[in-house]
């Protein structure tokens, strides 16, 4: 059963000891929620990339694509013509690409090579490199995707991770039946843990200092 507002609130509430208080409203637990979800995602992406398993903890966010490939201008600088490529803009709900695999028309791809911007200079000047038909390269932009190859790429398959989904704040909601974020009740368990914590951080309170290091370790790993 998928956690409305109210029992998430009632949840935080008990575990700061604050029931009853209008010290943290609603609408300040779910700012807390939407920046803890973010960094949940962003620990369990780190977890499924070095470990190659997927968890069931983000399964709600899950979204599998079979997507055409297009060719797209690049923005024009100056009076030089503008270049083309193929790839596809990213979706708006997207977060956090999982898998992907190129489809071509004539030969069966090996292997799709993902990097990101800013990463790709070495496949484009070592010849032992060098995209090829039977393994294209997917550069990853901030906002799409471009595809090198040589061949003749026509679609893009995989999936991707979501952006959460966290009910913006309405006086006029019904906050008992509500969802507060579209994430599977055990992952919520541990959201509400993560903003009980931050509470503890904000107000000084000794029970978060050690939890306080450990997140503080990781989100600077998250930047880096």
């Amino acid at each position: 059963m998928a956690y409305t507002v109210q029992h998430l609130y009632d949840k935080v509430m008990e575990g700061v000891d604050k029931i009853g208080s209008d010290l943290y409203t609603i609408p300040y637990v779910l700012r807390r929620l939407e920046a803890v979800a973010h960094d949940f995602i962003g620990e369990t992406v780190k977890f499924i990339e070095n470990t190659q398993e997927i968890r069931d903890d983000l399964r709600t966010l899950y979204k599998p694509f079979y997507q055409p490939l297009i060719t797209i201008p690049v923005t024009q600088v100056g009076p030089v013509t503008a270049p083309t490529f193929v790839g596809f803009a990213l979706p708006s709900d997207y977060q956090h690409l999982m898998s992907a695999k190129v489809i071509d028309a004539n030969v069966t791809v090996r292997d799709t090579r993902i990097v990101r911007h800013g990463q790709d200079e070495i496949y484009h000047t070592d010849p032992n490199k060098k995209p090829a038909a039977e393994y294209p390269l997917l550069v990853l932009h901030e906002d799409y995707i471009r595809i090198y190859s040589p061949g003749n790429p026509t679609h893009l398959q995989g999936f991707y991770i979501k952006k959460p989904i966290v009910w913006k704040f309405d006086e006029e909601g019904d906050f008992n039946i509500a969802i507060a974020i579209n994430l599977p009740d055990h992952s919520v368990d541990k959201l509400i843990k993560d903003i009980i914590n931050d509470i503890f951080i904000a107000s000084g309170d000794p029970r978060a200092q050690f939890q306080n290091v450990s997140k503080e370790q990781y989100r600077k790993r998250a930047r880096a």
